[in-house]
């Protein structure tokens, strides 16, 4: 891991411990009934009196997308559990990686940039805090050191973190920060895309903590390197890293092992 000794757990708190008040925000959004604004789509159409031909086929093909077992879902509770994690890794873990390897559009550039880990480790925190709700993880400060143990391999438990922060005051200075209670009218999808980069300029300053965050393979990070193809190999480097950092927050919860100090 990269050693940063001049930057203290405290300060890792302090900045993972905003975060996971954001990520908590976007996936409320997305766990209603209607996070991608469909619903109210499908309402327009179905008023019509002669919808044509093309309308007729997306309210069927809108109609069948509602009744898929997704968040916020009456039967989602009832699919197993590695079934509904699979389903954040894949679906926002998709669209996280599109967002945090638009960096790499200026190829090696893009190194210099500390945008690039810091985004790249939002995009991760939000996944790991959506397997924690599948969990069952309420706690903020759990979920919180969660984070913390994936993203930088630092030994930070839920005591630390609430040592370092006073959850009261961190979720009033969050909701101020990025606007939250804001009656912009974004459906769920466009909400989070907005959270996202707003989330990871809570970060500023601790790139370098990040940068051993998990990863994707080498060649896909080489091809990273390149202008323009630049944003294809961080799209793979940060979809597989997506995966690896959920897995390895799956087995932190598995064994509790983020509740105390490695011996």
């Amino acid at each position: 891991m990269t050693d940063r000794p001049d930057v203290p757990d405290s300060a890792v708190v302090l900045a993972l411990s905003r975060v996971e008040f954001g990520i908590d925000s976007v996936l409320d959004a997305l766990r209603t009934q209607d996070p991608f604004g469909i619903r109210s789509t499908l309402t327009g159409y179905s008023a019509q009196e002669q919808p044509n031909l093309a309308e007729k086929g997306l309210i069927l093909a809108i109609d069948r997308l509602l009744k898929m077992k997704v968040p916020g879902h009456a039967e989602w509770p009832t699919l197993p559990l590695a079934e509904r994690c699979d389903w954040w890794v894949e679906r926002i873990g998709g669209f996280a990686a599109v967002v945090a390897g638009l960096p790499r559009i200026s190829g090696a550039a893009a190194d210099r940039l500390p945008i690039k880990d810091t985004l790249g480790a939002a995009v991760q925190a939000m996944v790991i805090g959506a397997v924690c709700r599948e969990y069952g993880v309420d706690a903020h400060a759990d979920r919180t050191a969660i984070i913390a143990r994936v993203l930088t391999d630092r030994p930070i438990t839920p005591d630390d973190v609430l040592e370092y922060d006073d959850p009261t005051a961190a979720g009033q200075e969050v909701a101020k920060q990025l606007g939250f209670g804001d009656e912009s009218g974004d459906a769920g999808l466009r909400k989070a895309v907005k959270l996202v980069w707003r989330i990871s300029k809570l970060l500023g300053g601790l790139g370098e903590v990040f940068e051993d965050r998990p990863r994707g393979s080498l060649g896909a990070r080489f091809i990273g390197k390149f202008p323009g193809v630049g944003v294809v190999g961080g799209f793979f480097d940060e979809r597989k890293g997506i995966r690896k950092a959920a897995y390895e927050a799956a087995d932190l919860l598995t064994t509790s092992a983020f509740r105390v100090k490695p011996v």
